[in-house]
C-alpha cells in the first residue's frame, strides 16, 4: 500500500509499504496486536508469534516492515562508504603511519574497500609482531549500512507513521468479523519496537488503546546510536553495529544511513 512522504525532510518516498495480518476467520476479532519489530528483525521474525495468537486468542496480529526496517545485513543492508567513513579511513592511516596502495577515494561498496581494510589489517598485524604497536592494539574504522529500498533512518518518524497508517488501512478495509462496539488497537515492542510503539501513542492516541513496552530507549547513548548521526558526534561509541567479524586488527564501527547531518 502506499504510505507517506518525509514532509520533515521533503523527500518523496519511492517505495511501497508492506505488512502482514494474521487471524481466523471463524473468529470475531476483539483487538488488532500490532508486534513490532525491533532492530535487526522483520515480519518474517515473528510468523509463530503471530500464528499462535491468531489460532488461541480472538485476536488479528498486525506485523509492518516499517520504513528502514532493512536496516542490518541479515534484513538486507548494504555495507559501504560514505564521505565521513572516507574522511575517517584517510585519517586514520596518517595517524599510525601507514600507506596503503589504495584510493580511498574510490572505496563505496564492501567489496571494494575490504580487500583495503585487509590489507591495513595486515600491516597492523606486522607492527604489532616487531612491537612497534601494543599486542593489544586495533583501530577503529567507520562504515555505513544502507537499508533496503534506498531507505534511511529519521529518529522513527517515518517508521511509526507506517504502522499508524496501515493500522488506519485495516480500520477501514477490514477483512475480518469485529467485535461489536468497536475493536482495541494493541501494539506490543521491545527495545526499538517498544520506542515506536511510544511513538505511536504519542502521534495519534486516539488510535492506540494499549502499549505494552519492553526495554525501549531511555536515554540519550541508545538513541544517537539509533538515529544514524551518532557518526558525527563520536563513531568509536555512538555506532549502531562495531564488529571484529573481518578483521582481527580493525573493528568496524557501523552507523545507518541518515540525512541528518552538521555538514549543511
Amino acid at each position: 500500500m502506499d504510505s507517506c512522504d518525509d514532509v520533515e525532510l521533503n523527500i518523496k518516498r519511492e517505495s511501497k509499504l508492506e505488512f502482514k495480518l494474521t487471524y481466523d476467520d471463524s473468529k470475531e476479532i476483539e483487538a488488532i496486536v500490532c508486534v513490532i519489530n525491533g532492530i535487526g528483525s522483520d515480519i518474517k521474525s515473528i510468523y509463530y508469534i503471530s500464528d499462535y495468537c491468531a489460532r488461541n486468542y480472538n485476536v488479528a496480529v498486525l506485523s509492518v516492515n516499517y520504513h528502514g526496517i532493512g536496516n542490518r545485513p541479515q534484513t538486507g543492508a548494504q555495507w559501504y562508504l560514505d564521505d565521513i567513513d572516507k574522511l575517517i579511513f584517510d585519517a586514520s592511516l596518517k595517524a599510525i603511519d601507514i600507506e596503503i596502495p589504495y584510493d580511498i577515494s574510490k572505496l563505496n561498496t564492501f567489496e571494494e574497500f575490504h580487500p583495503a581494510m585487509e590489507y591495513l589489517n595486515k600491516e597492523i598485524q606486522k607492527k604489532k609482531d616487531a612491537w612497534r604497536f601494543d599486542k593489544k592494539y586495533y583501530l577503529d574504522l567507520s562504515a555505513s549500512l544502507r537499508p533496503t529500498k534506498n531507505e534511511y533512518q529519521n529518529f522513527g518518524i517515518m517508521q511509526a507513521t507506517d504502522i499508524l497508517n496501515a493500522l488506519l488501512y485495516i480500520r477501514k478495509n477490514s477483512p475480518f468479523k469485529a467485535m461489536g462496539g468497536g475493536i482495541k488497537h494493541i501494539l506490543i515492542g521491545s527495545s526499538h519496537g517498544g520506542y515506536l510503539a511510544n511513538l505511536c501513542a504519542k502521534i495519534a492516541p486516539w488510535l492506540v488503546d494499549v502499549v505494552i513496552d519492553n526495554s525501549s530507549h531511555v536515554s540519550l547513548t541508545n538513541l544517537w546510536r539509533v538515529i544514524g548521526f551518532g557518526k558525527e558526534v563520536d563513531y568509536t561509541e555512538y555506532y549502531s553495529v562495531a564488529t571484529f567479524n573481518f578483521f582481527q586488527n580493525i573493528r568496524l564501527c557501523c552507523c545507518e544511513k541518515t540525512l541528518w547531518t552538521t555538514n549543511k
